[in-house]
């Protein structure tokens, strides 16, 4: 039983024309975060949770590697 290995958690951030848009504007990074979300990105801690749906890792590795 266990985990074997080590597993990447991601938040990645695609940069569509209305995103780019607020970063030439200089947009608050709040600003362009929840559009970047309502867009369909996953903060780093959602995707671990997700990770600990599949069973790949734990609740505790998530929040101790994703503290904000």
């Amino acid at each position: 039983t266990g985990y074997m290995g080590r597993v990447a958690i991601y938040e990645v951030m695609p940069i569509s024309e209305k995103i780019s848009k607020l970063i030439i504007e200089k947009a608050a990074a709040s600003e362009i975060q929840k559009l970047a979300m309502e867009e369909g990105m996953l903060t780093m801690k959602q995707d671990g949770y997700v990770k600990v749906l599949e069973g790949v890792t734990t609740m505790d590795e998530v929040v101790r590697v994703a503290q904000y």
